[in-house]
C-alpha cells in the first residue's frame, strides 16, 4: 500500500475522461460501539435474565399459582428496568461505528480516488488495494499505450481471424457495441488509428495532412468488429484492415464501475469511485440520503446507485487555429471535435455515463438526447453550450 497516497493532481498518459467532477466533503466521522455491539449486550443480558428466572421459577415451582403469577409480574417489571439500562443505553447506531476513508493512486493515466466508509482500519487498506489491483488488471486488457495489452494484441491479428479473448475484453465490447449501434455510431471505439494520428499532432503542433486524416478514418467502423460467444468464452473478429482500439470514452467509467464492484464484494455499499471525473456512486453515506457532487456550474446533485460523468474539453484538449479541440475524434470525418461545452451525463452505470457523454461531444445535446431515447434512464444535465 505505500503507493497509496492522498489525492493530488492527475498526470500521466491517458485516453479517457474529461471533466474532473469534486465529492463535496464534510461527511461526518463518529466513533462507537455500533449496533452490533450494544444488541449483542442487550441480547447477554436477555440471556443471563432468562437463566435468572427460570432458576427461581423451579425454586417457587411447589408455591400456589397466585404466588407464581406475582412473581412472574416482578420478574417482567425486572426485565423492562432492566433493558434500557444494560442492554440499549450503550447502543450505537450502524452510522456511529463507520469511519470514512479516502485512497488515491495513479491509474488509467489519471488521478484515481476511492472514498468510502468501513469500521476497520485495515480492512479499508486491503478492499483499497483490490480495487487498484482491479485497475491495474483492466489496463492490461485495454490500454492503447502499452504494445503488450490485450487490445493491441487483438488488433495485430491477421484480418477477420476470429480469435479468443478474455471475460474483461468482451464485457467492455459488449457495453461499447451497444452504445456504438444506440448512437449510430457517433460513439466508435474502434477509432484508435485517428485517436493515435491526433495524439501525434497536439505532442508536435503539426496539423496532420488531409490524406492522412482520411486514411486513418478509413479504418473505424464498430460495424467490422464481431463479437461472439459460446460454451468456451468470447471471441472476437476483425473484418476491417488497420482498425484499432481505443476505449478513452468509456474506458474509465467502466473502471470506476468495476472497483465500485471490488469495494461491494467486501461488504463496503458506501462507496464512491472517482476516475479522472468519471464516478461510480454506490450507496449513500451514513445518514444521508447520497453522495453530494459538485458539478461544473457550481450546483450539486446528491446520488446513489448510478454514475455520472461531464463532456467538453475542460482537462484533455489541443489548440490549432486558435480553436480548442477535444482529445475525441469524430468517427465520421476523423477529425477531433470542437469544444461544445460541458454536459453532464447521469446513468445507471459510469460506463454508461463515460460513453453517452463522449456521444454528446460528437452528435451534439439534442442528437444525444433522441438517440439515447427517452426510456433509458439517461439523463442529460447542460452547464454552457458553445
Amino acid at each position: 500500500m505505500s503507493e497509496i497516497q492522498k489525492a493530488g493532481l492527475p498526470s500521466g498518459p491517458g485516453t479517457g475522461t474529461i471533466f474532473r467532477f469534486k465529492a463535496v466533503p464534510g461527511m461526518a466521522q463518529t466513533t462507537g460501539a455500533g449496533v452490533a455491539g450494544g444488541l449483542a449486550s442487550g441480547a447477554s443480558s436477555l440471556a443471563r435474565t432468562g437463566r435468572d428466572s427460570r432458576t427461581h421459577m423451579a425454586a417457587y415451582a411447589g408455591r400456589t399459582g397466585d404466588l407464581m403469577i406475582e412473581f412472574r409480574v416482578i420478574i417482567l417489571a425486572i426485565i423492562l428496568l432492566v433493558l434500557p439500562a444494560s442492554g440499549f443505553s450503550g447502543c450505537r447506531m450502524p452510522s456511529e461505528s463507520l469511519q470514512r476513508h479516502e485512497f488515491s493512486l495513479l491509474r488509467m493515466g489519471t488521478r484515481v480516488s476511492l472514498t468510502f466508509y468501513i469500521e476497520d482500519d485495515a480492512m479499508a487498506a486491503n478492499a483499497a488495494e483490490a480495487a487498484f489491483l482491479r485497475l491495474a488488471e483492466l489496463e492490461d486488457v485495454i490500454s492503447d499505450w502499452r504494445s503488450d495489452s490485450e487490445i493491441m494484441v487483438a488488433q495485430a491479428r491477421p484480418l477477420a481471424l476470429s480469435g479468443p479473448i478474455s471475460s474483461d475484453f468482451a464485457r467492455i465490447m459488449e457495453v461499447s457495441l451497444q452504445v456504438a449501434r444506440q448512437s449510430e455510431g457517433a460513439f466508435d471505439v474502434s477509432c484508435g488509428a485517428t485517436t493515435k494520428l491526433w495524439r501525434k499532432a497536439r505532442q508536435s503542433g503539426v496539423v496532420p495532412s488531409e490524406a492522412e486524416i482520411q486514411a486513418a478514418a478509413a479504418t473505424c467502423d464498430y460495424r467490422d468488429l464481431i463479437l461472439g460467444h459460446d460454451d468456451h468464452g468470447s471471441t472476437l473478429q476483425i473484418n476491417r484492415a488497420g482498425l484499432e482500439f481505443d476505449f478513452g470514452g468509456i474506458g474509465k467509467g467502466f473502471g470506476a464501475d468495476e472497483a465500485l464492484a471490488v469495494l461491494a464484494d467486501r461488504g463496503i455499499t458506501s462507496a464512491l469511485v472517482d476516475i479522472g471525473g468519471d464516478m461510480a456512486v454506490g450507496q449513500p453515506p451514513p445518514d444521508r440520503t447520497g453522495w453530494r457532487i459538485e458539478l461544473p456550474d457550481s450546483k450539486v446533485l446528491e446520488l446513489s446507485s448510478c454514475g455520472i460523468a461531464t463532456s467538453g474539453a475542460t482537462e484533455q484538449f489541443m489548440m490549432f487555429e486558435g480553436q480548442r479541440l477535444s482529445h475525441l475524434v469524430n468517427p465520421e470525418t476523423g477529425r477531433p471535435m470542437v469544444d461544445r461545452g460541458q454536459v453532464t451525463i447521469v446513468a445507471t452505470t459510469a460506463a454508461l455515463a463515460d460513453a453517452w457523454a463522449s456521444v454528446v461531444l460528437v452528435a451534439g445535446l439534442e442528437e444525444a438526447r433522441r438517440l439515447a431515447g427517452t426510456d433509458s434512464g439517461i439523463r442529460f444535465l447542460v452547464h454552457s453550450e458553445h
